[in-house]
């Protein structure tokens, strides 16, 4: 935001910032920082930023890469974190996938799709299992 300045008697309008030389090499820089939004809220730990005068160091952790391995209980990444590498979730092999190992009555969903319908499905039962599957999609074996 610019400020109207007064050197030497002579006033200047919308001034965006000055610069003063020091006497010992460099300059001073002074500007109007009254319209910055940084908060340490919104800023990387470690990182800093000057906002109405103040220096504000920010607070925001950083998550490394990671390879999540699936459990039977529901995993999270945490919010308020900078995800500075790649997050891996592993994916899940089933093996002896037959309808005796699924007890009677429970239908497990094989595969993905774009909605949340199955690509295919084991239902358990003592003899056979059932397979159903969308046109179009292939089940590779079921043993």
């Amino acid at each position: 935001m610019a400020q109207n300045v007064v050197i030497n008697s002579v006033q200047y309008n919308s001034v965006p910032e000055i610069q003063v030389p020091l006497q010992g090499g460099g300059t001073a820089k002074f500007m109007d920082t009254s319209d910055a939004t940084a908060t340490a809220a919104k800023m990387l730990n470690g990182e800093t930023a000057y906002v109405n005068g103040s220096k504000v160091t920010g607070n925001i952790a950083s998550k490394a890469a990671a390879t999540i391995t699936p459990t039977s209980a529901d995993q999270t990444i945490a919010a308020s974190q900078y995800l500075s590498g790649a997050q891996t979730i592993e994916g899940i092999i089933c093996t002896n996938l037959s309808s005796a190992n699924i007890a009677s009555g429970i239908t497990v969903k094989i595969g993905t799709a774009s909605d949340d319908d199955s690509v295919a499905s084991v239902t358990g039962s003592l003899s056979a299992a059932v397979i159903s599957q969308d046109s179009g999609t292939k089940v590779l074996s079921i043993s």
